[in-house]
C-alpha cells in the first residue's frame, strides 16, 4: 500500500473512532491530526475539510457494508441458505452499528444540507439492494412468486428489524441462528399451516 493510501486509511480509521465517540461537532481537524500523529497540513493533503473527511468515512463504511451483504447474497447455497446468510448479516450490521446509525442521522445535520441528503439518500437506497437483487434472481428462477422485489426486501428487512429490537427500539438484541431461520421460514412459507 502506498504511503498516500495508507495515510488516508489511517485518517479514515481514526476519524471513524473519534466521530463515533464525540460526534461531528465534538471533533476538530486538529484532534484527528493529533490522534493520527500527523500535522493538519498532512491531513489536508488527503481531505479538503472536515466535511469531506466525514463523508469519505461514511462512504467507505457503507462500501464495506455493501461488500459483506453482496457476499452473503451470493453464497454457494440455495435460496433459503442465501436468505439465512443475508438475514444474519443484516441483523448483525443492525445490532453492531446501531450507535453509528444514530450518530449518522444526528451528525448529517452538520453537513451542508444538499450534499448530506444526497449521500444519505444514496446510502439508504443502496442498503437493501443486495437483498432486492437476490429476490429478483429467485423470482426469475421461479423460486418465489412474482412481485416487487423492492417491496419484498423491505418486508423482510422489517422482520430483521423486529429481530434485532425485540419490540423495543432502545434495546438492541443479537439475533440467534434459530431466530434467523424462523424469519426466513416465515418469509418464504408464511405462518399458516399447510392445507391437505
Amino acid at each position: 500500500m502506498s504511503p498516500d493510501i495508507s495515510g488516508r486509511e489511517v485518517i479514515l480509521d481514526t476519524s471513524a473512532k473519534l466521530f463515533g465517540q464525540h460526534g461531528y461537532s465534538g471533533v476538530s481537524i486538529r484532534d484527528i491530526a493529533q490522534a493520527c500523529g500527523m500535522t493538519n497540513a498532512a491531513l489536508y493533503y488527503h481531505f479538503k475539510n472536515k466535511e469531506d473527511l466525514f463523508l469519505a468515512m461514511l462512504q467507505r463504511d457503507h462500501e464495506k457494508t455493501l461488500a459483506a451483504l453482496h457476499e452473503a447474497a451470493n453464497g454457494p447455497g440455495d435460496l433459503r441458505e442465501d436468505l439465512k446468510q443475508l438475514v444474519a448479516c443484516y441483523a448483525a450490521i443492525t445490532y453492531e452499528r446501531r450507535q453509528s446509525f444514530q450518530t449518522l442521522r444526528r451528525d448529517l445535520s452538520n453537513v451542508e444540507a444538499v450534499r448530506g441528503h444526497k449521500v444519505f439518500g444514496e446510502m439508504h437506497s443502496s442498503f437493501l439492494r443486495p437483498l432486492e437483487e437476490r429476490l429478483a434472481q429467485a423470482q426469475a428462477a421461479g423460486e418465489i412468486r412474482a412481485g416487487n422485489p423492492a417491496l419484498h426486501a423491505r418486508l423482510l428487512h422489517g422482520m430483521i428489524m423486529a429481530l434485532t429490537h425485540e419490540g423495543r427500539p432502545d434495546k438492541p438484541h443479537k439475533a440467534s441462528v434459530q431466530e434467523v431461520e424462523t424469519a426466513v421460514d416465515v418469509f418464504l412459507n408464511g405462518v399458516r399451516t399447510q392445507r391437505r
